[in-house]
């Protein structure tokens, strides 16, 4: 679904209309070219303005406003529109001037915009705030990327997330609050056993999942260890966690494998969660910061394929980043490699690198009452041959970080970090922003 803007322009009653329309016209011309739906608000030009374009602006119920500041506008008007929807997205948008032969024209945009930006910032609004004509390039990159945050605001208020267990292994850093949670980011956690899993793949006849096995068969590298047996049982977890997230209408999910199913159903689910991640956000271990993350760069990448991997190692130019048998498939160099668990678990894992290209780590994370966001960015490259001892190769790749590797590591979150691919840097900064969350980029 394409983001939504409501375009509110404001303008001042001693100049020239045809001037000011003319620019509400081009500016309304230039958002609805973008990859956006737009509403285009009348403009508040007086004060007995304001109660009508409030009603607009409820009616319209987009994901950004975007507060247009066409000429000089007195804040009192605009206060008395905004007021009301001021803990939703903002965008401040000021033009500038203009020409007209050799000489250059203002209409006072700017000068209202000092007023404005400060004074929004002294009500504690949170907004962010552009500038420059409708023709500029820059403009219209920098609303769509505000839209896009926007969106993933409004969905992340109404997400559904899947925990199945807990936090696996003692991790202290994949426990959470949800009231914090609900209150501050937005996402409902939904609380499941694994026995939920484990009672809808048994109840499941080997024929119900025969074309996944077959498919399985002739999409993957299997390993000659790989058995029938083995990818019924792998293909029925898979089913049940489809069946599951439609049946409880599930966003994203994570699932406590260790050491419930690991060991004693002697079925990591691994390869169904990595088969269940090109369809929504899904992680191991029951990290609920880490399947958060994934969730947040899933909606600000408009629904790309996230993936998740652990901080293993420590280079001259980057890390070592890999899971111990989960990765998105569709995400991976090539066809997928399938083996079995040697060590630590029994099941299946892929052993795949992931593909090349620029990529965005991050990772949220508990801040006193708050949350804090550690973000970076880098190159996907080939992974080594590496593996935890005793285990196959592991699913990963080698991160060339574009930051400082020592400044990364002193912000470590955890050693489980989101990913996705392209740089949402500046995208996860204004949602943090938008949500109150620290940002912390390395």
């Amino acid at each position: 679904m394409k983001p939504s803007i409501t375009l509110v322009p404001f303008a001042y009653p001693d100049y020239p209309q045809d001037v000011v329309q003319r620019f509400i016209e081009s500016s309304s011309k230039m958002i609805g070219s973008l990859d956006v739906t737009l509403t285009v608000t009348a403009p508040v030009v007086v004060a007995d303005d304001a109660e009508e374009v409030r009603r607009q602006i409820r009616d319209a119920d987009s994901d950004l406003i975007v507060a247009l500041l066409v000429t000089w506008v007195e804040a009192p008007n605009l206060v008395a529109t905004l007021r009301d929807f001021f803990g939703r997205p903002l965008l401040l948008w000021s033009h500038t001037t203009y020409r007209e032969g050799d000489e250059i024209i203002t209409l006072g945009p700017i000068p209202a915009a000092g007023v404005i930006r400060e004074t929004l910032e002294e009500m504690e609004v949170r907004f962010k705030f552009i500038y420059g004509p409708p023709d500029s390039a820059a403009v219209g990159e920098q609303i769509v990327s505000s839209a896009r945050v926007a969106s993933a605001v409004r969905a992340l208020s109404r997400a559904r997330v899947g925990l199945f267990g807990y936090a696996s292994m003692g991790m202290y850093t994949g426990t959470f609050d949800q009231v914090k949670v609900r209150r501050l980011l937005g996402p409902e956690i939904f609380h499941f056993g694994q026995y939920f899993i484990i009672k809808a793949a048994d109840k499941m006849k080997d024929e119900q999942v025969g074309h996944l096995v077959e498919r399985a068969k002739s999409d993957w590298h299997l390993g000659p260890e790989v058995s029938d047996t083995n990818l019924i049982r792998t293909m029925k977890v898979y089913a049940a966690l489809d069946h599951l997230r439609q049946e409880h209408k599930l966003d994203a999910l994570t699932v406590k494998c260790q050491y419930e199913m690991s060991r004693l159903y002697k079925l990591a689910p691994c390869i169904p969660l990595s088969m269940l991640a090109d369809q929504i956000p899904a992680s191991c271990e029951g990290d609920v910061p880490l399947i958060l993350s994934q969730l947040i760069l899933h909606y600000l990448s408009d629904g790309q394929v996230t993936g998740y991997g652990d901080v293993h190692d420590v280079t001259e130019d980057g890390i070592i980043f890999a899971a111990c048998g989960f990765a998105p498939l569709s995400l991976l160099d090539g066809k997928p490699e399938v083996h079995a668990h040697t060590a630590l678990y029994e099941g299946l894992m892929t052993t795949s690198s992931f593909r090349q290209g620029p990529i965005t780590l991050a990772r949220l994370a508990s801040d006193r009452e708050g949350f804090k966001m550690h973000i970076a960015t880098g190159q996907a490259r080939p992974m080594p041959k590496y593996h935890e001892i005793g285990c196959p190769q592991y699913a990963g790749m080698r991160v060339i970080l574009n930051g400082e590797v020592n400044a990364f590591m002193q912000h470590l979150a955890s050693q489980h970090y989101a990913i996705v691919y392209g740089d949402l840097k500046e995208e996860i900064v204004e949602l943090c922003q938008q949500l109150s969350i620290r940002p912390v980029v390395s």
